[in-house]
């Protein structure tokens, strides 16, 4: 039972998460990068401040106080603020389909630093779905920037590290603590680093920036990133990664109706390999469940 709503979690964290890619256009219209994620922490921390004051204050224990820095750091500033750039750059279903490369990073790093195991079906999973990324790259209709590539592979392995601090410490504290004290600090670094953004960046607010800051903050970022941190309290990392591709399907169906950018048959092809990719983990771990 514990594991099957970790997986629901899962799902509702990359349905979440492709979303953010598409309603991400709409906010970097006018609001600089650095600046929108600023925004998006100093709104998502006064949200999650309420249900904070619910479960507790907990102390962060000395020995523990570098992971929280490394997860601010390196997952919710550096990672996201990489991500915006690419996002920025490049078309939002394109800048998904590279996010996907995230279960190879977070598997890696996860056999190596948490000692998980490789199965031969988390690897047959891998390579199904990355051939899918691939089918979908392959058809990408807009103009493919290299600095956008290189930005969102660099927040791929920047958010990898991240992660597998996150599960270091998920059995130590709750999950809302841990993304509201990792926010905390993101804030302490993006702080200075969007007053310089400010000063060549001009940042204007309309009523669509707005709402679409809003809901990056309260969905994708302060609700997903609790949920996420959950499920890596529930599942071991690497398992958890598998079900990154789900991103790249909702951010084309978005793209689609909100972009309207055409689902052309590649699209279709890759969406049925990445699905199988899901299923193949999924199904074994129910089936591992049974014996």
């Amino acid at each position: 039972m514990k594991s099957k709503i970790g997986y629901l979690y899962l799902v509702l964290v990359f349905l979440i998460w492709g979303s953010l890619y598409v309603i991400s256009k709409f906010a970097l219209a006018t609001i600089p990068p650095i600046t929108l994620l600023l925004l998006r922490y100093l709104i998502s921390v006064a949200f999650l401040y309420v249900f904070v004051k619910k479960v507790g204050f907990k102390k962060i224990k000395k020995k523990h106080i570098k992971y929280f820095i490394a997860i601010g750091l390196l997952g919710y500033s550096v990672s996201i603020t990489f991500l915006l750039i690419g996002t920025s750059l490049m078309d939002a279903s394109l800048s998904s389909v590279l996010n996907a490369l995230n279960p190879i990073s977070i598997s890696i790093l996860a056999a190596i630093f948490l000692r998980e195991k490789l199965t031969a079906n988390k690897i047959m999973s891998i390579g199904i779905s990355i051939l899918g990324v691939y089918i979908i790259l392959g058809q990408s209709s807009g103009d493919i920037n290299i600095l956008g590539i290189f930005a969102t592979i660099g927040s791929v392995l920047f958010w990898s590290t991240a992660t597998i601090v996150i599960r270091k410490i998920s059995g130590e504290y709750d999950p809302i603590l841990i993304a509201f004290y990792s926010m905390l600090v993101a804030i302490a670094f993006t702080l200075p680093a969007s007053i310089i953004e400010l000063q060549y960046k001009p940042c204007t607010f309309t009523l669509t920036s707005v709402l679409a800051t809003i809901y990056l903050a309260v969905i994708c970022t302060a609700v997903a990133h609790t949920l996420w941190n959950k499920s890596l309290s529930m599942i071991d990392a690497s398992t958890c990664s598998m079900l990154y591709p789900l991103q790249p399907l909702t951010s084309a169906v978005l793209g689609v109706l909100l972009l309207h950018e055409k689902l052309t048959l590649n699209y279709i092809i890759g969406a049925i390999l990445i699905s199988l990719g899901i299923v193949i983990v999924i199904a074994f771990v129910r089936v591992k469940g049974k014996s």
